[in-house]
């Protein structure tokens, strides 16, 4: 019931309304940000990748490289000055692989020329077969085309940017082709961390928002924090157009079955404004309210119907005795000591489908109990009197 009050609340609604544009901003905020950074990581380690094949096309001698076919041929000039020149880069570029292949007269791809020391383990000799997994890749920059990835591989053996380049002779002809493999650990470390302090910063931003939000639409529309439209400025009850309102709304969200009425009236305020005053009167009816707001809680609402007159709405309320005569006890304590014998007189009505057609036949039923008990109140006074 409670969270069925809060959504039907105008600054409620907006605010999830605002929540959720909030959160769509800023999840494309997020989405388009981390792409950015992507992209721009991706177009870092490109740049060092081109740069890297034009130094290696521009130091390669074709003849040279085209006579290095067997293990055999590691002794040529040709080999180990393509083998210092891949070394160096490696080094200096701190890659993790850069190698060199082509096509075999058999038709098979193998290595050229491979930048890592004879002595490391992965080392390929000249005519040592390509791997499966990279052969399509090769076999496509063999064939002219530029392979580079569209996102940085995450492997058994790290993070890496591959890349797979076509080698030219100086009349623009494919020779053979060069992979560049760059340990991209730190780049891809990056993303993740400014992925996940982008979507967090969303997240906190998004519930700090909804909650100020949320306060700040209620000192706007209302600075006492209250539907004005729906409370009675004197008593700080909810008025007669906010019970309208939620007997609409019990009729359409909740069981009749489980409800009961209550009708509440001041009993000889009137003769109190005319021999105390207005004050005295408004007094009253303050302290009335007061007693009736107590009583308040998820299962009772309490309504100022007007005037002098009050109304509760109460859920699951079976037996209501304790409570009404609570609320007549607490009120005469308050005007005890008053020349005018003030009392709240009080009627009670369950919901009764044989008797009611909607709740507006409850509260008459109601409305009917109370004046029985004005006219006890009545003759208990002229009882008192004689």
């Amino acid at each position: 019931m409670m969270k069925r009050k809060h959504f039907s609340r105008v600054d409620w609604q907006v605010t999830i309304l605002l929540g959720i544009v909030l959160f769509l901003f800023s999840t494309s905020l997020y989405v388009i940000s981390i792409k950015i950074y992507h992209g721009a990581t991706l177009n870092t380690l490109t740049h060092r990748v081109n740069t890297i094949h034009n130094y290696i096309e521009h130091h390669l001698t074709a003849d040279g490289f085209l006579e290095i076919n067997t293990k055999e041929d590691m002794a040529k000039d040709s080999y180990q000055t393509l083998k210092k020149t891949l070394e160096n880069v490696r080094e200096l570029c701190d890659l993790q692989y850069l190698y060199t292949a082509k096509k075999a007269p058999n038709g098979s791809l193998v290595y050229v020329v491979d930048g890592l020391s004879e002595n490391a383990e992965d080392f390929r000799y000249p005519g040592d077969l390509i791997e499966p997994e990279i052969q399509q890749e090769l076999r496509n920059a063999l064939n002219g085309e530029v392979i580079l990835p569209d996102k940085i591989l995450d492997t058994d053996w790290g993070n890496i940017f591959i890349a797979y380049y076509p080698l030219h002779d100086d009349n623009g002809n494919v020779v053979g082709a060069l992979g560049i493999e760059i340990p991209a650990d730190m780049e891809a470390t990056a993303v993740k961390k400014l992925s996940r302090a982008a979507f967090l910063s969303s997240l906190f931003f998004c519930m700090i928002t909804f909650v100020a939000s949320l306060f700040i639409f209620r000192r706007i529309s209302n600075p006492l924090y209250r539907d004005m439209a729906n409370t009675d400025f004197m008593t700080k009850l909810k008025n007669r157009n906010s019970y309208e309102t939620d007997k609409d709304n019990w009729i359409a969200r909740k069981p009749l079955s489980t409800l009961t009425v209550a009708v509440i009236d001041l009993n000889n305020l009137k003769l109190a404004n005319d021999c105390l005053g207005h004050d005295i009167g408004d007094n009253c009816i303050m302290n009335a309210a007061k007693i009736l707001r107590k009583l308040e809680n998820h299962n009772i609402t309490a309504y100022r119907y007007g005037g002098d007159e009050f109304i509760l709405l109460m859920e699951n309320i079976t037996d209501p005795e304790d409570i009404i005569t609570k609320a007549k006890e607490d009120f005469q304590k308050t005007v005890s000591h008053l020349d005018v014998p003030l009392a709240l007189a009080i009627g009670y009505a369950h919901f009764d489908p044989a008797l009611d057609s909607t709740i507006s036949d409850t509260q008459k039923r109601a409305d009917e109990n109370m004046y029985q008990d004005k006219l006890k109140i009545k003759a208990s006074e002229q009882h008192a009197d004689s």
